[in-house]
């Protein structure tokens, strides 16, 4: 739907329109690096959040809905889609490649661990060497500590 780059071109927040008219916001961050460069991109798992935090935004917005796994994996789409034009653009295609999205942390919009479903399938998708092939190590979920589902979470 819409997206807004810093003035020094190292973050870019993309508002996303899903289907059903809901918004979310992921944050596209681009690090620079000697000779290379690297992506990380923060996504949201839910539209608002049920946690209640009061010094969070999205925590006093209330819980609208759980994104799909599909709305979670879109939020990635973007971001990449972003970068590959960047790079396409640059005349010197060699210097700082930063043409695909290297580390996702679930710290957007929503609590993941209370979306544990669509989350976890969505971690399944962006490590599995068929689609986005991105190291384990390199998806982080972060939480306010739903002891149940870390619980849950660590026996998988």
């Amino acid at each position: 739907k819409e997206r807004l780059t810093s003035s020094d071109q190292s973050t870019t927040k993309l508002i996303v329109e899903l289907h059903d008219g809901f918004v979310v916001e992921s944050v596209l961050m681009r690090y620079d690096q000697k000779g290379s460069g690297r992506a990380s991109l923060c996504v949201s798992s839910q539209c608002g959040c049920a946690m209640g935090c009061t010094f969070c935004a999205t925590g006093t917005m209330g819980l609208s809905g759980n994104l799909t796994t599909g709305e979670i994996l879109e939020q990635l789409v973007h971001a990449d889609h972003i970068l590959a034009e960047e790079y396409m653009a640059r005349p010197e295609k060699t210097d700082k490649k930063i043409d695909l999205v290297r580390n996702v942390v679930f710290m957007g919009m929503g609590e993941p661990l209370d979306n544990y479903t669509n989350v976890t399938e969505a971690c399944r998708a962006m490590i599995d060497r068929s689609r986005w092939n991105l190291a384990h190590g390199r998806v982080t979920v972060s939480t306010v500590g739903l002891i149940s589902q870390i619980r849950r979470l660590t026996k998988e």
